[in-house]
């Protein structure tokens, strides 16, 4: 194998681990999920039971079993749009001047 080869086998290589390890986060991503939402009110029931009466606190707590999946979800979008290349031309154009000027150097 000559190096044009095996540097081509490099990159095919951390694509698929960038590709494997973004399919584990959307698979993690979903079961924290669905367990966080399938047991919502037995957290808040729990936080209840054991005599939290602030209704900010309370309030608070409803808001980040709302918006943590947002956000992370908002991550994952943008992760996702990294590794598939999915990339507004701006950046690719940004890319591939960087990528020039450093192999001129």
């Amino acid at each position: 194998m000559d190096n044009y080869d095996s540097e081509k086998y490099i990159q095919a290589k951390k694509w698929v681990d960038n590709l494997k390890n973004f399919y584990a986060h959307v698979a993690i991503y979903l079961l924290m999920n669905v367990l966080l939402f399938t047991f919502k009110e037995n957290i808040m029931n729990f936080f209840k039971d054991q005599g939290v009466k602030d209704q900010e606190f309370l309030g608070w707590m409803e808001w980040n079993i709302i918006f943590i999946p947002i956000i992370w979800g908002v991550v994952l979008l943008v992760i996702g749009i990294y590794y598939f290349k999915l990339k507004p031309a701006f950046f690719r154009n940004w890319e591939e001047r960087q990528i020039r000027k450093y192999m001129e150097e």
